[in-house]
């Protein structure tokens, strides 16, 4: 089987569509499959990271600002040198149904990875990882009749790390004596260096493991701030972060992809919107108890992320609320899910 995946990561958009993107190439190369991507070369892409993890690259020239139509044009090109292409997934927010068309008949199946549910999509089968309300009505009108849908947490796209990682976890006690923060590869806004400034206000001082992309602008600050403070420990690009999750006791980060890994790992958070595509997400989540929503970025100051933190250190009971919340979304989980679908489910031919 050959499977193709069409994304881009950037400075700008972040680095999630291409990660998830990854841990699916990954799943599906496990299990025997030729696996190639098309992306785009912008500031911050990760085309070198993808190449580094054995997998083709084939890159889609032009001008930065491109249509849809040249993408599809130089996206057929590819395709056409690569030969038969059994499933062409498609993880871009700035690709829509008159783009999918135009592939759709040069591959066997198409795959659309989508969150927001704002544009139209011809494809075979869709995946929402996420959780909102009125989840099985999300995307009516959007994608055409008989159109697979995978939709909710029980198909969260997780490395092989969580997997493993999750296998050692423990029951908590609700002290908060380590927090991991992860605001994501890119970060442009520098949520970390406020989350590090508030963590810094408290009397007990935790443990933290700071985890940053290397396409993060503020790199060299967030490192001469670690340096200073004792226990601040800083991972640059880390293959690791299942263990530094499977470590902490919370959880302060963004309210992308990685608020599901943070949930599997049964690790409540401390959230900051980051980007609009978000809000759904964490306002359900807020309202299930599952992580303490401090709200849009840009007026979440470094006194707010103190104060929420000393809330949570001065009583347990509140961590140990969110933990059985976490728990209750996440019991349904199915691993490699999506995998054993592509790989040989019913496809509704």
């Amino acid at each position: 089987m050959r499977v193709g995946f069409r994304t881009d990561a950037s400075t700008d958009s972040g680095t999630g569509h291409v990660m998830r993107c990854l841990t699916l190439a990954e799943e599906l190369r496990m299990q025997g499959a030729e696996v190639f991507f098309m992306c785009r070369r912008r500031p911050g892409d990760l085309v070198d990271f993808i190449q580094q993890k054995r997998f083709a690259v084939y890159v889609i020239t032009g001008a930065a600002g491109i249509s849809w139509r040249e993408d599809a044009a130089r996206s057929l090109g590819i395709l056409e040198n690569v030969g038969i292409v059994d499933w062409l997934i498609v993880d871009h927010y700035d690709l829509d149904a008159r783009w999918e068309r135009v592939l759709k008949s040069s591959v066997k199946r198409l795959m659309v990875i989508d969150d927001l549910a704002d544009r139209q999509h011809d494809c075979h089968l869709l995946l929402d990882q996420n959780l909102y309300p009125d989840m099985d009505k999300r995307y009516e009108g959007l994608i055409p009749d008989g159109t697979v849908t995978l939709l909710g947490p029980a198909y969260t796209l997780l490395r092989e790390e969580f997997i493993l990682e999750a296998e050692r976890l423990s029951n908590p006690n609700g002290t908060v004596e380590r927090i991991i923060v992860s605001f994501g590869g890119s970060d442009p806004t520098n949520e970390t260096l406020k989350a590090l400034k508030a963590i810094l206000m408290l009397e007990k001082q935790p443990e933290v493991d700071v985890v940053i992309g290397k396409s993060n602008p503020y790199q060299t600050e967030i490192l001469a701030f670690c340096k200073k403070v004792k226990g601040f420990h800083l991972h640059i690009q880390t293959n690791e972060i299942a263990r530094l999750m499977q470590k902490a006791d919370i959880a302060i980060g963004a309210g992308g992809s990685s608020v599901w890994e943070r949930c599997y790992m049964n690790l409540p958070s401390i959230v900051i919107e980051t980007a609009s595509n978000q809000t759904e997400i964490i306002a359900f989540l807020e309202e299930k108890g599952a992580v303490f929503n401090l709200g849009k970025s840009e007026k979440v100051r470094v006194e707010d992320i103190y104060k929420q933190l000393q809330e949570l250190d001065d009583d347990s009971s509140i961590v140990m609320q969110a933990w059985k919340s976490i728990r209750e979304i996440m019991k349904d989980h199915e691993r490699y899910g999506v995998t054993k679908y592509l790989m040989g489910g019913d496809h509704h031919d």
